[in-house]
C-alpha cells in the first residue's frame, strides 16, 4: 500500500478525532461583514435577509408546481397524533432507487420553515434541496412543545419509526439513516439518542449524529457553560436591530391559510407567565442524564457550532463552544471509536450556520459531507 492510501485510510478511520476546518469555499465577505455586525447572538430575521439573494426566487409561499425543478417536496406527511407531528420529504425525481437519509431538527419553536420574516420562508427548504443535490432523502421534522423531560424525545422516536417502515416509498434507504439537530432541536434529540430505552423495535435507527450549536441536553454530571450563560434570554434581546426586523418573536412571515399552532402558522396564545420553575433534584437529573448511553454508543458523532455563536471564543478551543468541547474531552476518555468530530464554522453566527447550506457559500456544507462519508 503506498503512503498516500495508507494516509487516506488512517484518515478515515479515525476522523471522528479530527477538528473539521471547512476549508473547502468561505463566507461571501459581504455576508460575513453583516454577519459581524449583527454579532454573537440569534437573529433568525435579518440572517435570512443576508442570504435570501442567494436562494431561489419563489418559495414555499408559492404556489408554483414544481416548486424546485427535478426535485418532489411531499409536504406535512403525518407521523404520530399531535397535529405538529409531520414531516417534509425532498427527494431527487432521478436517482437510485435507494438513498441515505439526512433528518434535520430545527431550533427555536421547531418550526420547519421559518417565520420571522418574509424572507425567513426560505429557510429551512435549503437544506431539503441541499441533501438531495448531495444524493440523499431530506426528511424536515416539525416539532411541538412538551412538558416532560422526554416527550420531544418520544416525538423524534416516533418519526424515526415512522420513516424506518415508509421512507423506502421515497427512495430512502431505512438502514442508512443520519440526524442533524440545530439550536433547540438538540433537546429531543439528546434525549432520545441517550435513553434506548426510547428506541423503537428497530433500535435507535440511525448511524450519524449531529449536533450542532446545541441547546444544552442534559450530560449530568458535566455541567459546562451554556448558551446565554445564566441569562438565556440574552441572546435574542438585539434580535432584529440591524436590519430592522421587530423581535425574534415577530411573525411577519406566518403562511397564508394557517391558524396559530399549525406548521408555518402563527404560535398559538401563550400561556400568562406563572411561577418559576423549581429546581431539579440532582439525583433526578442523573438519573435523567444522556451521558452514561453517549458514553457507549455506536451512533457516531458530530459536535459543530460558529465562530459567532453565543459562549464561543475564537481564541479559546479554537472557538469550540464550552458545551461542545466538554462533552468532546468526556467522550474521547472512552477511546477513539467514541471520539467525537468537531467543527467549527469560522465566519458564521448561530443562524448561519444553517441558513447558508444551498448557497454558494459551502462552507458548511462541505464538512458535513466529509464527516458523513467517514461514517460507515
Amino acid at each position: 500500500m503506498t503512503a498516500g492510501k495508507t494516509a487516506q485510510r488512517l484518515a478515515l478511520m479515525f476522523g471522528v478525532m479530527q477538528c473539521i476546518t471547512g476549508a473547502q469555499g468561505q463566507v461571501p465577505a459581504n455576508i460575513e461583514t453583516g454577519l459581524r455586525k449583527i454579532g454573537p447572538i440569534v437573529d433568525p430575521a435579518c440572517t435570512a435577509m443576508l442570504y435570501r439573494s442567494l436562494m431561489p426566487a419563489e418559495d414555499i409561499t408559492s404556489d408554483k408546481t414544481p416548486l424546485y425543478k427535478a426535485l418532489t417536496v411531499k409536504r406535512d406527511q403525518s407521523f404520530g397524533p399531535h397535529p405538529k407531528d409531520v414531516v417534509d420529504i425532498f427527494y431527487a425525481d432521478k436517482g437510485p432507487a435507494s438513498r441515505p437519509v439526512l433528518i434535520f431538527v430545527p431550533g427555536g419553536a421547531g418550526d420547519k420553515i421559518e417565520s420571522q420574516a418574509k424572507e425567513a420562508n426560505a429557510f429551512y427548504d435549503n437544506i431539503g434541496r441541499w441533501a438531495t443535490k448531495n444524493g440523499m432523502v431530506s426528511v424536515n421534522m416539525q416539532r411541538h412543545a412538551s412538558l416532560t423531560w422526554d416527550g420531544g424525545a418520544r416525538d423524534v422516536s416516533k418519526m424515526i419509526q415512522w420513516l424506518q417502515t415508509n421512507i423506502k416509498s421515497y427512495h430512502g434507504n431505512p438502514e442508512r439513516m443520519y440526524i442533524w439537530a440545530h439550536s433547540a432541536g438538540n433537546l429531543p434529540l439528546g434525549t432520545y439518542i441517550g435513553h434506548p430505552e426510547l428506541y423503537g423495535p428497530s433500535g435507535v435507527g440511525v448511524r450519524g449524529v449531529i449536533f450542532m450549536s446545541p441547546a444544552p441536553f442534559n450530560i449530568a454530571p458535566l455541567n459546562p457553560v451554556t448558551i446565554g450563560g445564566d441569562d438565556p434570554r440574552s441572546i435574542v434581546k438585539d434580535a432584529g436591530k440591524t436590519c430592522s426586523a421587530g423581535s425574534i418573536f415577530a411573525v411577519d412571515g406566518a403562511l397564508p391559510g394557517r391558524g396559530p399552532g399549525q406548521p408555518g402558522g402563527p404560535p398559538e396564545a401563550a400561556a400568562p407567565p406563572g411561577l418559576p420553575p423549581s429546581p431539579i433534584d440532582p439525583a433526578i437529573l442523573l438519573a435523567q442524564s444522556s451521558l452514561p448511553e453517549l458514553r457507549r454508543t455506536k451512533v457516531k458523532i458530530m459536535l459543530a457550532n460558529a465562530e459567532l455563536d453565543p459562549s464561543a471564543d475564537i481564541n479559546v478551543n479554537g472557538g469550540a463552544m464550552p458545551y461542545n468541547q466538554v462533552l468532546h474531552d468526556e467522550l474521547c476518555k472512552e477511546g477513539a471509536e467514541h471520539c467525537p468530530a468537531m467543527f467549527i464554522a469560522k465566519g458564521h453566527s448561530h443562524m448561519s450556520i444553517v441558513f447558508s447550506l444551498d448557497t454558494p457559500d459551502n462552507t458548511v456544507g462541505s464538512a458535513i459531507l466529509r464527516w458523513l462519508r467517514t461514517v460507515p
